[in-house]
């Protein structure tokens, strides 16, 4: 292994380069920032490139109840009936038929099921909607995690990107959405401490958690919801942009969902959909990708030879924060070093995506790749979404991948992958 020393004038840059067999990971994530960066390893994900669904990453209910009757949903999670995938994307359909079935499984029929102490109806009911939902079988405690994705235009029903704790609750919602709304993201969290659920707005205190609007449209393109999650913050974007942050100390490992819900006129999230409606459409996910900031859980993925092939990124919506209230966004001190997020991921033979997010790219972004002795082989301007580097072209094992924005640098190693 060499270690190179890039000085510059800001901070210090370690790159390292080894050699990298065929099946190595290359995927990388920063966060490039107007006075320092943040790197983000690749954890794990899924680019729904399979037939079926990945059992063993992801179930297909929570675990313990088949829909969450306490916010009166009218759906029943199926085991993957609802699930379809195609041309490398997951489509989960929400569609009305009746079912009846356990809200539990492995409790008896005749069970009684009670909310906050109250009768709610016996363990196995009908349900009006069947529908679907992907919940990893692990845990996480920190990191990033984004969504790509396009949602529907039928009215009426609630998709969701989210992380949950278990009981007591303990809840990151990076995403909901209603199909009505489609230039609208509802942001939350929930903590454990009552007193950090409820902050003050000026002179009163109310519950964290709204609706933020931009101008865009979710169900004319893909747009990509991340949230970073640390010790003591919470940050939530769209196509790289910050769209929220809050303070907040959630400290529980969480499973991360991706789910259909169907609200009812007397719950959250309502109306529901009009009841002429058979089927949904689809809430379509391109990719569900996950990264950590300990390069020791990234080294451990390397030594499995993990690899994701990215089945060529989909274009990606200019959607962009219309307007910010201090409230759920945050003093205007707390974003002004931020800037772009670079990511590159593997694609077709010898061939690799990379893309760029943020509000706005600077004019003079660019990128480099060289040859292991420094030779120039291609170059270019940091362009919005998703560009790909073909090495097909060239003759070597090792490249190097370098990016300049905001007078920072990062390099990173490429290899072949025939």
């Amino acid at each position: 292994m060499i270690l190179y020393i890039i000085n510059m004038s800001k901070i210090l840059f370690f790159v390292f380069i080894a050699i990298i067999s065929k099946s190595a990971i290359s995927q990388q994530l920063w966060q490039i920032n107007k006075d320092t960066v943040i790197t983000w390893y690749y954890q794990d994900g899924d680019e729904f490139n399979d037939s079926t669904l990945n059992t063993d990453m992801w179930k297909y209910w929570y675990g313990w109840s088949r829909t969450i009757f306490s916010q009166k949903e009218q759906q029943y999670y199926t085991d993957g009936k609802n699930l379809e995938l195609r041309d490398g994307r997951l489509n989960i359909a929400a569609i009305r038929e009746k079912t009846t079935a356990r809200v539990v499984d492995w409790n008896p029929d005749n069970d009684t099921i009670k909310e906050n102490g109250k009768f709610d109806g016996l363990n196995k009911r009908s349900f009006k909607y069947t529908s679907g939902m992907i919940q990893t079988k692990r845990d996480y405690l920190y990191g990033y995690f984004e969504i790509k994705f396009k949602m529907q235009k039928t009215k009426g029903y609630w998709p969701a990107f989210w992380l949950y704790g278990g009981t007591p609750n303990e809840e990151i919602d990076w995403m909901e959405l209603k199909t009505e709304k489609s230039n609208a993201i509802h942001v939350g969290r929930h903590s454990q401490k009552s007193e950090e659920n409820r902050i003050r707005n000026y002179i009163r205190k109310k519950l964290w958690g709204d609706w933020v609007y931009f101008k865009g449209n979710l169900t004319e393109g893909d747009n990509i919801i991340s949230g970073e999650w640390t010790p003591t913050y919470l940050k939530y974007y769209l196509n790289g942009e910050c769209i929220a942050y809050t303070k907040v100390n959630l400290h529980t490992p969480k499973v991360l969902c991706a789910n259909l819900a169907v609200p009812s006129k007397n719950g959250p999230y309502h109306p529901g959909p009009d009841t002429s409606v058979i089927n949904s459409g689809n809430y379509e996910i391109d990719y569900i990708r996950t990264w950590t900031s300990n390069q020791e859980i990234e080294k451990k993925i390397a030594l499995k030879n993990y690899y994701i092939k990215a089945n060529s990124d989909n274009p990606i919506s200019t959607s962009k924060l219309k307007s910010k209230t201090r409230f759920y966004y945050g003093k205007k001190s707390e974003h002004e070093n931020e800037g772009l997020t670079v990511s590159i991921f593997p694609d077709e033979k010898n061939t690799y995506i990379l893309r760029v997010l943020g509000k706005e790219i600077p004019a003079d972004a660019n990128f480099k790749v060289t040859d292991i002795n420094g030779n120039a082989l291609l170059s270019g301007s940091l362009k919005y979404g998703s560009n790909k580097i073909n090495l097909n072209s060239f003759i070597g094992s090792i490249f190097v991948l370098s990016i300049e924005s905001y007078h920072q640098k990062v390099s990173y190693p490429l290899g072949r992958l025939d």
